[in-house]
Formats: structure tokens, C-alpha cells, sequence
């Protein structure tokens, strides 16, 4: 039975990490995954989209070191392609027959024991395609993990899928779109939908989120001006992924995989019907989103 071949399995442990310009970060995420689980094996792919600093030259390096380390250059600088990558060619061709895969983003640290821990989750839950985890670090982290625990959500940071539904992605060619803002989003609801939005509703079911499996980030800085300008930026990104749901629910909902576009702008032309709506703060960083999605649309 396949959720008990998740534990017993000794097969290497697939880790897709996603880079953009982590020169000074990814040293820390890499050896993070190592010492997370210091007895098992892995074979971590570093997916390095449009990098313009030295991060490929350090992965590169650092594989040298660690024979399970590999780096995958992608020119375009989108985290969606790069996870389509992964998924359709990378994940296919290495380890295609794995119990288990894990998702992380560069600028992160996997919190001891954690993979096990999602690895565990994924084998007691049979209906469960994946695992998530919280927050450890953070202002809010607190607020985050109460959220993602009772919603059985997960993020991008750290996630697990089970090996049988990556190949069913695999099977039915579905691909995020390019330049979806809240890539993690989606891949959470296509879980919870089981691959059918058209039939079926929101399954929690699918998504075991686990307590004692964590990811460590540095926390953006309150007082710096290039931490605040990082930080309104990432605010129109809120605003845009908001947006982007609110058109293609309906459509995946209407059409099933077959609505998901090959890029996301292909939907922008439906957002002239978007409101804007009074949501404090946020509400100037939602304007400016919007008006950028309809710039985009004509």
C-alpha cells in the first residue's frame, strides 16, 4: 500500500528548491535540508530561474561538495515555469517513481526533523495528496500557523506531495500558469479539488498541515527603507493574486483543467469587472494591482 512505502521506503527524498537571486541565502536553505533529517538521503534540485547574481555559480559549487545537490538553469525568472519544470521534465526524469516530493523556496530554512515529520502526516493520512507546514519565524507567525492549521492550508515555502499525485499532474499535463501570482494557491486547490474542479467541492481532507513541521525565514525588516519597498511591492503581488483568483475560480469551475491558461495575463481581460473595495492599507496596493492587470489586458 502506498502510504506505508512512504515511511519504509530508503529510496532518496526528491527536494525541488526554487531560486531567484539567493547568492546570499541559499548556502543556509541547502544545508538546512541536510541537517532537517541528517539520516536520509536526498537529491535536491535547485531550480534556478533568471538568476542575474551568483547564485547558479554557488549551487554549482556546492554540488561538487554534496553529490545529491543539482542544478537546473531555467532563463525565464518565474517561479510558476520553473515549478512546471520540475514537475513535467526534472521530477519525470530523476527519481519518477518517488513516494514523496518536497517543495521549498531558496530563501528559507527547513526546521529539524520536518520532512519526516510531513512524511509521516502523508503516510497516516491515506486520502491526504499533501503536507504542509508553519511558519517558525516571522512576525506574524503566530497568527500564520493558527490560519493554516485550522484551514488545512499550506504555502510555498514548505510542502509536501505524495508521489501518486505528482503523476497523475504528470498524466494530465496540468501546468500552472505562467505569471500567477500565489503559485502555492492554486496547487492547494487543485488538491483539495482532487484534479476535478468542475465536480467536486473543496476536500480539507487532502491537505494535512502539520505542527511540528516548521520553515525559518529572515523576517523583513519594519525600519529599513529597501526592506518597506520590498514589502509594499509584495503588497501589490497580494493585491494581484487576490484578483487572479477571483477570475479563474469561476473558469476552472466552468471548464475544469482545460480553463487553466498558459499565462495568467490571457484571463486579465475580465478584470475591467473587478471592484475595488475599501480594505484599509491594503487598498492602495489592490488599486495599483488592478490597474497594472488592465494595463496588461489591452
Amino acid at each position: 500500500m502506498q502510504v506505508s512505502r512512504i515511511e519504509t521506503s530508503d529510496a532518496p527524498w526528491p527536494v525541488m528548491v526554487l531560486a531567484y537571486n539567493e547568492e546570499r541565502k541559499i548556502v543556509e536553505c541547502l544545508d538546512s535540508i541536510y541537517a532537517a533529517d541528517p539520516t536520509r538521503q536526498f537529491e535536491i534540485f535547485v531550480m534556478a530561474n533568471g538568476c542575474t547574481d551568483r547564485t547558479e555559480d554557488i549551487v554549482r559549487e556546492y554540488g561538487r561538495k554534496h553529490k545529491g545537490v543539482h542544478l537546473v538553469s531555467i532563463k525565464m525568472p518565474d517561479y510558476c515555469n520553473a515549478w512546471n519544470v520540475f514537475i513535467h521534465e526534472t521530477a519525470a526524469q530523476h527519481l519518477p517513481d518517488s513516494q514523496i516530493y518536497f517543495f521549498l523556496d531558496g530563501d528559507c530554512r527547513v526546521h529539524p526533523g520536518s520532512m519526516s515529520e510531513m512524511a509521516r502526516a502523508l503516510a497516516a493520512h491515506e486520502t491526504a495528496h499533501a503536507a504542509g507546514s508553519i511558519p517558525v519565524s516571522g512576525h506574524n507567525r503566530d497568527h500564520d500557523a493558527k490560519i493554516m492549521l485550522e484551514g488545512r492550508t499550506f504555502v510555498a515555502n514548505l510542502y509536501a506531495l505524495k508521489g501518486d499525485f505528482v503523476r497523475r499532474l504528470q498524466q494530465k499535463s496540468v501546468r500552472l500558469p505562467v505569471g500567477l501570482e500565489g503559485d502555492d494557491g492554486l496547487i492547494g486547490a487543485l488538491v483539495k479539488w482532487d484534479l476535478d474542479p468542475r465536480n467536486n467541492e473543496f476536500d480539507n481532507q487532502r491537505v494535512v498541515t502539520c505542527a511540528k513541521a516548521g520553515f525559518d525565514f529572515d523576517p523583513v525588516s519594519r525600519t529599513s527603507y529597501r526592506a518597506l519597498r520590498t514589502y509594499w511591492r509584495r503588497l501589490i503581488r497580494y493585491g494581484r493574486r487576490r484578483y487572479e483568483f477571483q477570475l479563474l475560480g469561476p473558469i476552472l469551475k466552468e471548464k475544469g483543467l482545460a480553463g487553466i491558461p498558459k499565462h495568467i495575463s490571457e484571463i486579465y481581460g475580465e478584470a475591467k469587472h473587478l471592484k475595488l473595495r475599501w480594505q484599509g492599507y491594503r487598498t492602495i496596493p489592490n488599486l495599483i494591482a488592478l490597474r497594472q492587470m488592465r494595463k496588461q489586458a489591452s
